[in-house]
């Protein structure tokens, strides 16, 4: 009977563990269940932000490159801003230097026109000085006219182109002045305006008119020592007229031969 009970007892004891066991059992596979389903929620969590943060990294890679490549374009794009910056002030610098050297030949030929000026200015007071009254003095264009009357130099204009007497004083004047002043040129410029030349050894007023001018250029020459390179003579006939009266002019200018060759001297010089 003891031994009944005794077995009884011991097989309800194992039975008893054997269920708890098994009731430990469940909930450690439910417990080990929860924390697989955990696991597996933040595995998935996880690999979301694994995904996002690949996402992001691609898309900054993407960006890095982009920037990448906006900077080597700019460094790039500053060389050659650069390059051309540095041409343009080159170029900036020889237009400088042109216009400089322009403003240096404006003024070379300035002062000489000037310096042209006054010796015409000194010649015309001169002249009006040495001269009075015998001829008509004016500047004109920029250089100075002497008109006198044919009358006064060859008595009758309308026949006669020999010098009568009374002319060699003015131009005894106007030759002093000349020798004194061995810059200036001279235009001897006739004009007549005969109307016949009936019994004359003359065509027309451009033979008068022409040999007028030589005589007064002729007596500068031999009578008082004019150089005669630095005379020319111009006839006119009657095409040159400024009024009925018939005159010679004087026409009295600085050797432009030499005016241009000063300048273009100067010009030279500014250059070098």
């Amino acid at each position: 009977m003891n031994k009944f009970i005794l077995l009884t007892t011991l097989v309800l004891t194992v039975t008893s563990l054997q269920a708890q066991k098994k009731k430990d059992l469940l909930a450690e596979i439910d417990k080990l269940r929860n924390e697989l389903r955990t696991t597996k929620n933040e595995l998935a969590e996880t690999s979301k932000q694994i995904s996002v943060a690949e996402s992001k990294a691609k898309s900054m890679e993407a960006q890095v490159k982009s920037l990448k490549e906006t900077n080597e374009s700019l460094l790039a794009n500053m060389g050659s801003f650069t390059e051309l910056s540095k041409k343009k002030a080159e170029n900036s610098e020889k237009l400088l230097k042109t216009v400089q050297e322009k403003d240096k030949q404006l003024k070379t030929i300035n002062d000489e026109i000037t310096k042209k000026d006054s010796i015409n200015l000194a010649a015309l007071t001169i002249f009006k000085d040495k001269i009075g009254g015998d001829a008509n003095i004016t500047v004109k264009q920029g250089v100075v006219y002497m008109v006198i009357p044919n009358a006064n130099l060859f008595g009758d204009p309308d026949k006669s182109y020999k010098l009568e007497d009374k002319a060699k004083g003015v131009l005894g004047k106007i030759a002093g002045v000349l020798n004194q002043k061995k810059d200036l040129h001279v235009i001897v410029e006739g004009n007549s305006n005969a109307l016949k030349f009936d019994g004359k050894p003359l065509s027309d007023n451009w033979d008068l008119s022409s040999l007028q001018a030589a005589a007064v250029a002729r007596a500068l020459q031999k009578d008082f020592k004019v150089d005669p390179k630095r005379i020319e003579v111009v006839g006119k006939s009657e095409y040159g007229m400024e009024s009925i009266e018939t005159v010679t002019r004087i026409i009295i200018d600085p050797n432009f031969d030499n005016f241009y060759q000063t300048v273009k001297n100067n010009m030279k010089n500014d250059k070098g």
